[in-house]
């Protein structure tokens, strides 16, 4: 391992007061602030089903934006409320994602669009956190196309960005896990072979201890023939 390097995502909240190592919101304050359990209740109801007619209304608001010129979709996202939906940003992602092997330079312009999306949700209707976490996502989605298009300083980039919302997030492990991959594919790329392997052993953990064995034993595989090589 490179001395002096300390990988994104497991270092991540050391410094960070807001990451998994600062404080913890206190649960039984925060309930009593709310009156009990049955106002955050009403509002977890009333935030899921919000999300649920957002991921209805997506697909035809993401074809509508999709189908303006090019130019004038990112002033949309950013300028119409109508784009600052959860589903949106959402659908957007997936559309990416999907995209990436065959099209990566589109698939970046799919994940820029739910980021400028993103940035506008209503955070009193969605949990900051969450909202973090989604970010975290879209920055990975946007690094892996930066990626497959050689733009490494582009990747490194996306990665900050990624590891800084995971550590403002809710400590989703299949959120961490997928970061994890992303940051060894970045050290892979940059001829780290050793470190890439260590960040795979990392994912590896996190998907066996949210029991996904078959993505465990992916990683492991790819860590297995990293090590191999020559």
């Amino acid at each position: 391992m490179t001395p002096g390097w300390t990988p994104w995502i497991s270092s991540l909240g050391k410094d960070d007061p807001a990451g998994p190592a600062g404080p913890k919101p206190d649960l039984d304050a925060l309930l009593e602030r709310l009156g009990g359990t049955g106002p955050l209740l009403e509002r977890l109801a009333r935030a899921q089903a919000a999300l649920d007619r957002e991921r209805a209304d997506a697909p035809g608001l993401c074809s509508e934006l999709l189908a303006l010129p090019r130019e004038q979709q990112p002033e949309r996202a950013a300028g119409d409320p109508r784009f600052h939906t959860w589903g949106l940003s959402e659908e957007l992602l997936r559309r990416g994602l999907e995209t990436a092997e065959a099209d990566p330079r589109e698939a970046a312009r799919l994940a820029e669009l739910a980021l400028t999306a993103s940035a506008r949700l209503d955070a009193e209707l969605h949990a900051t956190p969450l909202l973090q976490d989604l970010e975290a996502r879209i920055w990975a989605c946007l690094g892996d196309v930066r990626l497959r298009t050689g733009d490494l300083p582009g990747a490194e980039e996306a990665l900050r960005e990624a590891a800084l919302r995971l550590a403002r997030g809710t400590g989703d492990l299949l959120v961490e896990a997928r970061l994890l991959e992303f940051e060894a594919a970045v050290r892979k790329a940059q001829a780290r072979p050793r470190e890439a392997a260590a960040l795979l052993k990392q994912a590896e953990a996190r998907y066996r201890e949210v029991n996904e064995p078959e993505m465990a034993a992916r990683v492991r595989r790819e860590r297995d023939q990293l090590l191999q090589a020559p």
